[in-house]
């Protein structure tokens, strides 16, 4: 994996929470590999709490090869709301705000072959067993193969790169010793994020 792509307002509702304009597009940014932890069930994973409080973004996720989707899985982008939001204000790119160690929470990556509906299966993300947020692929602004394409306009696609596609409705703050589920079909994983 060379890098992690994220789209982000690819959602309707989600840029209405915001209460931000919608895009002609979907916004893209870019996290480093480095960034990215693949969760083991029952999992305890340290966030910077110090930095600030942390929302989660629950999103599916692609693996690229050949500029193709060859898995599917799920995850948090993890962003540090308040930071983003000072840099917003002042015009500033966010990067800042999205790239720390362990921002980039995923699953293992199940093969289309044994998960073939996943265009049409729900995900869901539920905190302390208390339900976040749902969608599926269907309910985006753009679709997978029109993804792949708009990033491919403007990043080199590299195989085995990872595509984080954007967040339905319902992103909010975490805290330490929160328990975290996440569940797309075939996927399920339950982990805790602490000091």
């Amino acid at each position: 994996m060379d890098k992690v792509i994220c789209l982000g307002k690819n959602y309707t509702e989600h840029v209405k929470e915001m209460n931000e304009a919608a895009p002609e597009k979907p916004v893209l940014f870019l996290k480093p590999a480095s960034s990215v932890i693949e969760v083991k069930n029952n999992a305890r994973i340290p966030l910077p709490w110090h930095r600030g409080t942390i929302h989660h973004e629950c999103e599916i996720v692609f693996k690229l090869y050949k500029k193709m989707v060859i898995g599917i899985g799920l995850g948090l982008d993890l962003t540090l709301r308040e930071v983003q939001k000072s840099l917003k204000e002042q015009g500033h790119p966010w990067e800042i705000s999205k790239v720390f160690k362990n921002s980039a929470i995923v699953t293992p990556f199940k093969s289309v072959k044994e998960f073939n509906d996943w265009r049409n299966t729900t995900f869901t993300l539920k905190v302390n067993g208390e339900l976040r947020q749902s969608g599926k692929m269907t309910d985006a602004i753009l679709d997978p193969d029109a993804i792949i394409h708009h990033a491919d306009f403007y990043f080199p696609l590299c195989d085995g790169d990872i595509v984080f596609t954007g967040t339905p409705k319902g992103v909010g703050p975490l805290k330490p010793n929160d328990v975290i589920e996440l569940s797309f079909g075939p996927i399920e994983h339950t982990f805790t994020v602490v000091e």
